[in-house]
């Protein structure tokens, strides 16, 4: 269950990156990197707490 529950935050993080590159405005690149950075710590969790 949380390897799909880290599939899933991957494949969030990767969507909300490309959205916010591609944006032209400079706020919603910056709200949605922060948000897949603040996503990855959450992912980093799962993966520490699939290995327990």
């Amino acid at each position: 269950m949380e390897l799909m529950i880290i599939l899933f935050l991957l494949v969030l993080i990767n969507l909300l990156l490309a959205v916010g590159r591609t944006s032209r405005k400079k706020w919603v690149g910056r709200t949605m990197s922060v948000i897949s950075f603040l996503l990855l710590i959450v992912t980093f969790l799962f993966v520490i707490r699939a290995l327990i």
